[in-house]
């Protein structure tokens, strides 16, 4: 009877519980109908699939560690799809996020990940040291395998954000936007001329007092504050500066502790206040354990079939997909065929809960997009060693296959594995990888 006035197009066409409700009672009675309704409605998988949500402001903001040291972490952008200036059509941003010290680098599109290797140890690793952490979005650079065994070697720790979540390197995505501005002031009208300008806003920037630590990048990472033209300027009695400042080595070193201990307290307290902002009008996050199902959400993923012609007619969320893995309260790895696009690790507004029909013979929605052929896929028992690939940097790992013999061992990537991310996190543990 629920089957019949929920599916059926001439009844309530999977309307919702409410609807379904004021469609019985006039008719049918029994005992506890309105919770049977309302599970119902829950469980329907047409229904968790082709519905929007109302309300998607999901999670709290949680702030990134702040460093202990300047160029201890970083995070880093590219700026694309610029005109074509000498030999360069994009800028590598990297910033210090503790001191706000900005690098603008020019670059190309078009470099290989070796050769973006290079770039990065000539401008940051010469100049600053080796970071300890490193937050970017999923640039094929920073995924490429060539970059992740760099990254290994030098014992850095990479912190990508999931997909389609900008937030999580909002620093440099605001910094983007503002050199954008910066630039569009000074370019000639075939904007062909921007290299020759980024070196002096670079200067300007770091010169620029940043409302986070209330003082400037350069004196935060020098300890003094680069002349400008301004300092050339005569100046007035009434403020000239006095010139008879105790320069011992001890009170220069203490003045600079005390001004980067002061940067970090200013940035824990924007974090505060950039939190209780952020968090007005959200609600906690719904907590996914381990082996629970979720739906994805392809629209806001901006997956192929959320595009184009039909669009508005495909599924709203598709799954369900097995939770493997809770890297914070917000992100999750999911169990990802390999025929869906991109990473498998999602930021919660991507994701909802799927409640599983309890009763037999309920209606299956099927995809409406058609995915690539996915791959076949097999149960990992053990991985029983690891090899690097010394011409591309790349680990492998020996895998014995659940069931299977050791004729059949087969040696695989971290990405062929990324579906028994478990199994790989504890051979990483034990062999101190």
């Amino acid at each position: 009877m629920l089957t019949e006035a929920h599916e059926s197009p001439l009844e309530t066409a999977h309307m919702g519980a409410e609807k379904l409700w004021y469609r019985l009672s006039p008719k049918f009675y029994w005992k506890r109908m309105k919770a049977d309704v309302v599970h119902f409605c829950e469980t329907c998988d047409v229904c968790q699939k082709i519905k929007t949500s109302n309300f998607n402001c999901y999670g709290y903001l949680i702030p990134n560690p702040i460093p202990s040291r300047p160029y201890a972490s970083i995070s880093m952008d590219f700026i694309v799809n610029l005109p074509m200036c000498r030999e360069f059509n994009a800028v590598f941003i990297v910033v210090d996020r503790l001191t706000k010290h900005a690098n603008f680098i020019p670059t190309s599109m078009g470099i290989s990940s070796k050769e973006f290797a290079r770039l990065f140890t000539k401008h940051i690793i010469c100049r600053y040291g080796i970071p300890e952490s490193i937050i970017s979005d999923r640039d094929p650079c920073w995924t490429s395998d060539f970059w992740k065994g760099v990254a290994q070697e030098i014992k850095t720790k990479m912190l990508l954000s999931s997909l389609h979540h900008p937030q999580h390197d909002r620093q440099t995505e605001i910094l983007n936007r503002l050199l954008e501005t910066m630039l569009r002031a000074y370019v000639n009208a075939d904007c062909n001329n921007w290299v020759e300008w980024l070196h002096l806003l670079e200067f300007t920037y770091n010169s620029a007092t940043h409302s986070s630590t209330s003082t400037t990048p350069f004196f935060s990472l020098l300890g003094f504050q680069p002349c400008s033209t301004l300092d050339h300027l005569p100046k007035s009695p009434i403020f000239a500066q006095d010139d008879d400042v105790d320069r011992s080595a001890d009170d220069y070193l203490a003045k600079i502790a005390m001004h980067r201990d002061s940067a970090r307290q200013a940035i824990a307290l924007t974090q505060h206040e950039q939190a209780k902002s952020y968090n007005k009008g959200r609600k906690a996050a719904p907590t996914f354990h381990l082996g629970s199902k979720v739906l994805l959400n392809p629209h806001s993923l901006e997956w192929a079939e959320s595009k184009g012609e039909g669009s508005k007619l495909t599924l709203r969320w598709i799954g369900p997909f097995e939770v493997t893995e809770c890297i914070n309260p917000k992100v999750y790895h999911l169990c990802l065929l390999d025929k869906y696009p991109g990473s498998p690790v999602f930021n919660i507004e991507h994701l909802k809960a799927y409640k599983e029909p309890t009763e037999e013979g309920r209606t299956i929605m099927p995809e409406s997009a058609i995915w690539k052929k996915e791959s076949q896929e097999y149960e990992v028992e053990s991985i029983l060693g690891h090899k690097r690939i010394w011409k591309t940097k790349t680990l492998k790992y020996l895998v014995r296959w659940s069931g299977y013999g050791p004729q059949f061992d087969e040696w695989l990537t971290a990405r062929d594995l990324r579906n028994a991310s478990n199994v790989l996190r504890e051979y990483w543990k034990l062999n101190n990888l």
